[in-house]
């Protein structure tokens, strides 16, 4: 099945919410952009910064106006020096003289005064949920598809409560994007079901997760209509991964199949007619239904911050044998082609035309030398290297004392 690129898709969405670009960010960018023009005068910025002081250590950048999660970092980045911009205009007169005039006769926009300063701030609380989400979606060291459904039930409310806005610059965005949204996510039945798969298989959330909120965004028969095809993909998956393995969906996990008829000749009637009560209990017992239905059946686990899905499939793999393997392939589809699309980027900065002759080893090696080397958990050579020394002096000892051992015994 087709599954569409969900971070380009909250793209399309953001950037119909922008497209009459408000003046209030184009005379910030302005601002930025006269300060960003020359050494003189970020210096002088850096003297208003010191004058007022804002403690950063960062300073303003100017965004690419074409991509909205630039502007979203400029805004961020520029709303924490609103005074030394403001302390900027009183002490440096071409700063004025900038916004009158281009060179060419021109007037420029700016510079932003208190207005522009809290509508920056509104734009960068509106947008900030939006830039969160575009880095949760193009995640590529953690599961991305269970969180599809969340994500997207965050944007569907925000939006809503966006729109009966009482500020009118808030609401004219929130419907703009509220109506690109409908046109890709606002028809449930048109989804990929596998993201709603992906968060059945979530033993923090299951089925009632998605039945919850699909009866809250429709009405009672389509809600339950699609939970059912829901439970029915699951069970789909499941049954062809049992044909796939050989493995009977009937059978208990002691591998006996519930539904045999006892063939041993039992010549007592009253042992006759315990044996049969005791298969119809066994048949109605969760052992010997299938591992989606137990799996469903079984509570929910508590939703902590350090829950791991995949640990937590792996642990349970002897309980739910197929479903896991369910699970790992579900769990493993990405909701983004960010990370793919960064790959081949990263490929083509390494294998330049300096460097076309590289083996494909050697550049595969590069590659995932990066990767590792901006990870979070970087390793510290120097605590490696003492470590390393410590097992060498160990091994040593244990040798030396060893050889006096065998000269005492001679």
């Amino acid at each position: 099945m087709h599954m569409r690129c969900c971070a380009h898709i909250v793209n399309l969405i953001v950037i119909e919410g922008l497209k009459s670009l408000h003046e209030s960010i184009v005379k910030v960018r302005n601002a930025v952009r006269y300060v960003r023009s020359s050494p003189s005068r970020y210096d002088k910025f850096k003297a208003c910064v010191e004058k007022v002081k804002i403690a950063s250590k960062g300073c303003v950048c100017l965004d690419v106006p074409t991509r909205w999660n630039s502007t979203y970092m400029m805004l961020e980045n520029v709303e924490k020096f609103q005074r030394a911009f403001e302390r900027l205009r009183v002490n440096d007169a071409q700063y004025i003289r900038y916004f009158l005039d281009d060179g060419s006769g021109k007037k420029i926009l700016g510079s932003p005064d208190f207005e522009d300063w809290d509508n920056v701030k509104v734009f960068v609380k509106f947008l900030k949920l939006f830039y969160e989400v575009t880095l949760r979606f193009s995640g590529s060291l953690y599961v991305t598809s269970n969180v599809f459904f969340h994500e997207l039930c965050v944007m569907k409310i925000e939006l809503t409560n966006l729109c009966e806005s009482e500020d009118p610059l808030l609401s004219m965005m929130a419907r703009d994007m509220h109506e690109k949204f409908d046109k890709y996510w606002g028809d449930i039945e048109r989804l990929n079901l596998m993201m709603f798969v992906a968060v059945v298989l979530d033993p923090r959330y299951k089925l009632r997760f998605v039945n919850f909120w699909f009866a809250k965004w429709n009405s009672g028969a389509v809600a339950d209509d699609m939970t059912k095809k829901v439970k029915k993909t699951v069970v789909r998956m499941y049954e062809h991964y049992c044909n796939c393995d050989g493995y009977s969906n009937g059978q208990g996990q002691d591998g006996s199949s519930s539904n045999n008829v006892e063939t041993r000749p039992i010549q007592d009637p009253h042992t006759l007619v315990k044996s049969i009560y005791k298969k119809h209990l066994a048949m109605d017992s969760l052992e010997s239904k299938s591992e989606v239905e137990r799996y469903l059946a079984d509570c929910v686990e508590e939703d902590s911050p350090n829950f791991c899905i995949l640990n937590w499939w792996k642990v349970n793999s002897s309980k739910y044998r197929l479903l896991s393997k369910v699970a790992r392939d579900v769990l493993a589809i990405p909701l983004s082609t960010v990370a793919s699309e960064s790959a081949f980027s990263t490929g083509g900065r390494v294998l330049d035309p300096f460097r076309s002759s590289l083996l494909p080893n050697t550049v595969e090696m590069l590659i995932c030398a990066q990767n590792w080397l901006r990870a979070t958990d970087i390793i510290d050579l120097q605590e490696a290297m003492e470590e390393v020394e410590s097992y060498e002096s160990l091994e040593s000892e244990f040798a030396s004392q060893s050889t006096i051992t065998v000269e005492e015994e001679d």
